[in-house]
Order: structure tokens, then C-alpha cells, then sequence
């Protein structure tokens, strides 16, 4: 492989990126140099970081100071902003901590008592703070992947609710529930010594009171969910589901509305539930000057199959991609798989995402569902799809597809099993699994 094709399976976190760097460490040390200062991630908040798979590069090499020496630095030099470029470097130190690593561990100390240090001088409701509240939970988290340094942190936060009241519970809520049940069980064995343990266990304690209340009004609403709602979107849903054979008298008094903003209203039940009648007065709402019949013209055609939807998609599907595609998915036809193909193979995939790639690979994934009603999808667009998104939860999606369709080669399970995603890895495992078990019988 190239370097640039090593950097771009190592953007989008490809198996046949560490394949390639154990092959030949000399020739791509500087890209895993390179991948060590950034998070590779496309969507963090869902994929997670790439601080597994940046690992297990290191890991190729016998010394590993020189990486470890720019992950201390970067964390170091990097001010509060990006939780999720703190939380990238901060699993990357984890994970040498992990192996035994004390300098990686001390460096997240130090991070750690710099930041709480930031935080007892800040004040409250501060647009500052909230960035050093996000960076430092991200800190706590990286340390505490054992028992011993949850304690520590855990009494380090109780104590900081104690001197400064306006921390709370809901500021490290992501800490407390991101740690095994079995650490909290052994902090209230703790917290009858400690002051600050007994503080930090009280305030989540309170906040999962409240979180029950809530949970139990929630309950109570749904449990007189048999009245129809008076509309919008909880209408559709409930005509959909419980009443479809009203659908009919509520498309009457869509079309018996003359204003904009009440046609718009009156919509809204087909925002989820499949408008019954010619969807003509629809499209004619779609191009309404009206923001609000726009915008429910437009729900409602999503949720609609009709020759004349795919029709009017191809027409404006040019100056109108956000919009039109869906429309055009939801009406797919076999002839449209070229057309896709194209569409796929000249669309720029970044991480600003400029042009709504991730988007359109979504709007795709739809012709693959059980209940979208097409018997012969485009299957010759998942190794496009594999190739080219920089989310790896969408090609879990894709890898998923590909191996029901039996389009996975020894090559591509081989990668598959280096993947930055936890889940493909286990799919690749389980296969290998199987493989075993049958040559054993």
C-alpha cells in the first residue's frame, strides 16, 4: 500500500491499516505519528474515539517512547475546548497505563489536577467552564479504569461539590455511568470512611430520584396514549399505529384547508403515517412559498411510494440533493442502481461533510431495510459505501449487509478483524468461530 493509501484506511480506521503497518513499521511510522496528535473519529459522540485502533499501531513497534512522548506533549500543550480531542489522547495514555506505563499514568494526573485547578477558580454558568467541566470528566474517565483511581477521582469530586455547590451530579453524569455496577458497589463500602466519597454517591443518588420521576411521568403519559392526540407528529404516529383507517377523514381535512399555515397543520399527520390519497396537492405544497407547508409537504412526501415521487425527485434532484434524495431512495427502481453508483463514486467524502455525504450514505441504507419492499437491491453499492465512508458505524451497517449477501472475501475477514469498530470485530470473530467449528467436525 502507499502511504496515502495507508492514511486514508487510517482516517476512515480500516483493518488493512494495521495490517499494513505491521508489514512494513519503518515505511508508515510517521503517519501513526501523525494519526497519535488527532482524533480520526468522524462522529465521536456515536463511533467513539479511534484511541483502540491508533493503539494497537504503536503496539507495532518495540519502542514506543517517541509516540508516547508526543501524546504527553499534545495533552499537555492543549487548552480546554475539544472534550473529544482530550478524550482521544487521554484513552491513547489509558491504554500505555493499562500495560503498565507509569509516565503515561502520571501525565494524566498531572492533566487532572491542572484542570480541577482551572475549575475551583472559574465561575459558574461560564462558557469557559463548561469546556473545562467536558475536558476534565474526559480526564477522570481515562483514569479511572481501575478501582483504585475511581476511588481517588470519586473523592476528589465529592469533595469539590463540597467546597463549591454550584458542581453537581449532572456535570460528570457521563463519569458515573460509563463505570462497571461493581465500582460504585465497592465506593459505598468506602464512602462510610470518607466524607467526599459519601458527597459524590448522595448527589448522583438525588439525580437518579429525579431521573425516576421523570421516567414515571413519562410512563404515566404513555399509559393514556388510547386518546388521539390533537396532531403534529405524535398524531401521525398514532394514526399509523392505532388507527390507520383514519387516515382517510384526515387527509379530507388536509385538502379542505385553503390557508398556508393551516394546510401545514393539518399535514402534519402524515409526517409518520403514509398519506392514502394521489400525493399531486402534496408536491404542489412543496414548492410553496410558505416555510411551514414547505416543510410538512416535504415530511409527508418522505413517507410516501409513488411513481410520481420518483418523477419529481430526478427533476430537482440536481439543485435540491438534501431534500430530493430521500424521496428518490424511498421510490428506488432497479434502473437506478448506475445512477447511484455515480452518485456515490463523485460525492466528496471529508470530515466537514460540506456536501452531506454521511447523509446520502444513510438515505442509501435505507433501500437495504426488511420493510422498504425492494426485492433486488443495489448490492453492487456496499463495497462502495465500505470504502469510502469515514463513519464506522455505517459500515458496520454496510458489513453486516455484505455478509448476508455472502460478499466478503478471506481478505476482507481478515481486515475486518483490525477494524476500529468493536462491533465488526466481534462480527469477524464470530465468522472465524463458525469457520473453526465446521473444519473440527
Amino acid at each position: 500500500m502507499t502511504k496515502a493509501q495507508v492514511k486514508h484506511a487510517l482516517q476512515r480506521g480500516l483493518g488493512r491499516g494495521i495490517l499494513a503497518v505491521r508489514a512494513n513499521p519503518d515505511r508508515y511510522k510517521e503517519i501513526v505519528l501523525w494519526a497519535c496528535g488527532r482524533n480520526l473519529s468522524f462522529d465521536t459522540q456515536c463511533e467513539g474515539t479511534r484511541a483502540w485502533y491508533v493503539y494497537q499501531l504503536i503496539l507495532t513497534y518495540s519502542d514506543s517512547s517517541e509516540f508516547l512522548h508526543l501524546i504527553e506533549q499534545t495533552l499537555r500543550g492543549k487548552k480546554p475546548g475539544s472534550s473529544w480531542e482530550y478524550l482521544h489522547l487521554a484513552q491513547l495514555l489509558m491504554y500505555f497505563a493499562m500495560d503498565g506505563n507509569e509516565k503515561a499514568e502520571i501525565a494524566l494526573w498531572e492533566k487532572f489536577e491542572e484542570l480541577l485547578a482551572r475549575l475551583k477558580s472559574l465561575k459558574r454558568s461560564s462558557w469557559l467552564q463548561r469546556r473545562v467541566i467536558d475536558c476534565f470528566e474526559t480526564i477522570c474517565i481515562a483514569l479511572s479504569w481501575n478501582k483504585e483511581n475511581y476511588f481517588k477521582v470519586a473523592e476528589t469530586i465529592g469533595g469539590l461539590f463540597l467546597e463549591s455547590p454550584q458542581y453537581n451530579a449532572w456535570d460528570f453524569s457521563w463519569l458515573n455511568h460509563s463505570r462497571p455496577s461493581g465500582f460504585n458497589t465497592a465506593l459505598r463500602r468506602k464512602a462510610k470512611k470518607s466524607q467526599e466519597i459519601s458527597a459524590y454517591l448522595s448527589a448522583f443518588d438525588e439525580q437518579e430520584r429525579k431521573w425516576e420521576q421523570e421516567r414515571s411521568k413519562r410512563m404515566s403519559a404513555n399509559r393514556q396514549g388510547d386518546q388521539i392526540p390533537e396532531g403534529g407528529r405524535r398524531l401521525s404516529i398514532y394514526l399509523k399505529r392505532k388507527a390507520p383507517d383514519l387516515a382517510m377523514s384526515y387527509a379530507e381535512i388536509y385538502l379542505s384547508q385553503k390557508n398556508p399555515e393551516e394546510r401545514a397543520k393539518a399535514l402534519e399527520a402524515f409526517s409518520v403515517c403514509p398519506y392514502p390519497l394521489d400525493p399531486t396537492p402534496i408536491l404542489k405544497d412543496a414548492e410553496s412559498d410558505c416555510p411551514e407547508l414547505h416543510s410538512a409537504a416535504m415530511d409527508a412526501l418522505g413517507e410516501i411510494k409513488n411513481p410520481k415521487l420518483r418523477e419529481y425527485a430526478l427533476k430537482n434532484l440536481e439543485e435540491n440533493m438534501e431534500e430530493m434524495l430521500p424521496l428518490f431512495i424511498k421510490n428506488y427502481l432497479p434502473e437506478d442502481e448506475a445512477f447511484l453508483h455515480k452518485l456515490i463514486s463523485d460525492l466528496p467524502v471529508d470530515y466537514a461533510c460540506e456536501c452531506d455525504w454521511h447523509t446520502v450514505h444513510l438515505d442509501i441504507h435505507e433501500i437495504f431495510r426488511a420493510n422498504a419492499g425492494i426485492t433486488k437491491p443495489p448490492k453492487s453499492l456496499l463495497p462502495l459505501l465500505y470504502e469510502s465512508t469515514l463513519c464506522s458505524i455505517c459500515r458496520e451497517t454496510v458489513v453486516r449487509l455484505m455478509g448476508k449477501y455472502r460478499m466478503i472475501n478471506d481478505d476482507m475477514w481478515e481486515e475486518l478483524l483490525f477494524d476500529t469498530n468493536d462491533d465488526i470485530r466481534d462480527y469477524a470473530k464470530a465468522h472465524f468461530r463458525r469457520i473453526n467449528s465446521i473444519s473440527k467436525e
